[in-house]
């Protein structure tokens, strides 16, 4: 066999065309069952094989930007209300940003599995899927409270994705039992004939780190909560100082030069944050508080489209906020957002909570106190990068374990440096493991090598 037929058929993998998937198999078939052995070892024939396979998933995986989409984005808000029994999705609006899609334009197709929740946008015509990622929201910890088992409450959440030139479908997808996802409901979005609206913010995005194309960088918005207009020059320093803290750390730090950080401002009626507990309600621009789902230092806002309307126009692909309150506490949900405090705590809360909201990491320590019940099962494995129930160790870290440690890993001095598996960990005693013996979503200091892997492997998919 002439080897240009062997390269004419590997272009035809990597054109990506799919309308000739049918010639694609017929020039594959040809190549490996014509007679293999008496025109190429066996080595090279495996060698071949590994790059036909490489090249042809490829071809099905990979989605033109251009083809499908405008370099914009549209915005989705829409409500959840349920229980821990079931829950409904109900639109709300469709809301179009101006400026660039602050998103890469090569990683269409979420290659993660971190989300408890997922959005599907498939191109009408076709069904074919053309962009998806997975998310958390607080209703998700709101049903593994005791209140969340039969109580129906409701929450805002948003979605960003890529403005379509054509109709698509949105599918809001949800995991069942077995944790596969399946969809819940469908929205048609026809760019022709929506509704879409158009809001300014109050506010003008401020450039605290730039670093070029945010194509192919993390684009950070840090939005203030809790200052007033007297508070103006304390909320620009405290910006500045924010974006200074998330790339003190490695392996942000490492990664500098792949952040654009945003700053945008807000004005309160009131300084501060809400903290019920202490009898302490305040009109801020954001609605953050703390004491949510009843545990004293977590510190979320319920008021999610109000926070994206803050935001306006900035690009971003993860929200930070910036509440003005010298008390303890913070929170984050995966590609949805973090709070965090202005104080002496900063330096360490931030990469903490980022480490939630931007690389899908679980909390690592113990904390009976908290009434999540069922937030990490212990039956099948958790989703998250950092934890596992043993179920599925092969498909977590196991490759970084010493040969002969012992899994699950007993806590010494002998193994305070090592990686492993570790008992105790996603606020459970029991069941649940973690890498580390100490790690900053744990107890505190550097990050664990598990979580800097889950962290740097996240920035590819943001800087491509």
């Amino acid at each position: 066999m002439p080897p240009i037929f062997f390269f004419a058929t590997v272009f035809l993998f990597l054109k990506n065309d799919k309308k000739n998937v049918l010639l694609h198999n017929r020039l594959f078939c040809t190549i490996f069952f014509y007679k293999p052995q008496q025109i190429m070892t066996k080595r090279t024939v495996t060698v071949i094989f590994a790059v036909l396979m490489t090249a042809l998933c490829a071809s099905v995986n990979a989605v033109d930007f251009g083809t499908y989409f405008h370099d914009r984005t549209l915005r989705v808000d829409y409500l959840r209300e349920g229980n821990a029994k079931s829950n409904t999705i109900t639109l709300s609006a469709f809301v179009a940003k101006s400026g660039t899609w602050a998103g890469s334009l090569v990683h269409l197709i979420d290659p993660f599995d971190y989300g408890t929740f997922r959005i599907v946008v498939k191109d009408a015509a076709t069904g074919t899927d053309i962009y998806t990622r997975t998310y958390n929201s607080l209703f998700q910890e709101y049903v593994a409270t005791p209140t969340g088992r039969d109580s129906v409450a409701l929450f805002q959440e948003t979605v960003l994705v890529p403005y379509p030139k054509a109709k698509v479908k949105l599918c809001f997808q949800q995991r069942d039992e077995k944790q596969r996802f399946v969809t819940q409901k469908e929205v048609l979005f026809d760019p022709a004939t929506a509704k879409v609206e158009t809001r300014s913010a109050a506010s003008k995005p401020v450039k605290l780190l730039y670093s070029g194309d945010s194509h192919k960088k993390l684009d950070v918005v840090i939005v203030a909560d809790g200052y007033t207009r007297k508070d103006a020059k304390k909320m620009e320093q405290d910006m500045r100082t924010f974006a200074e803290q998330l790339v003190k750390m490695k392996p942000y730090k490492d990664h500098k030069a792949d952040f654009n950080i945003w700053g945008v401002g807000t004005v309160s009626e009131d300084h501060g944050i809400s903290n019920p507990k202490k009898g302490r309600r305040l009109n801020t621009a954001i609605g953050s508080s703390f004491d949510v789902m009843g545990i004293a230092r977590y510190l979320m806002t319920y008021e999610v489209h109000r926070l994206h309307d803050a935001i306006g126009d900035a690009p971003y692909e993860q929200i930070i906020i910036m509440s003005n309150s010298e008390e303890y506490g913070g929170g984050a949900i995966y590609n949805f957002y973090a709070n965090v405090v202005v104080s002496s705590a900063t330096a360490s809360v931030l990469p903490h909570e980022f480490g939630h909201t931007f690389a899908g990491l679980a909390d690592e320590y113990i904390d009976e106190d908290i009434s999540y019940e069922e937030l990490h099962s212990t039956e099948t494995e958790p989703l998250q990068p950092n934890i596992t129930s043993l179920v599925a160790f092969d498909k977590k870290w196991k490759d970084l374990v010493e040969e002969g440690l012992p899994t699950p890993t007993p806590v010494s001095a002998a193994n305070l440096n090592k990686i492993g598996a570790y008992e105790g960990g996603g606020y459970r005693k029991q069941g649940i493991y973690r890498p580390a013996i100490r790690c900053m979503m744990g107890t505190g200091g550097s990050f664990c090598a598990v979580c800097k892997r889950a962290i740097n492997a996240m920035f590819k998919i943001y800087t491509e």
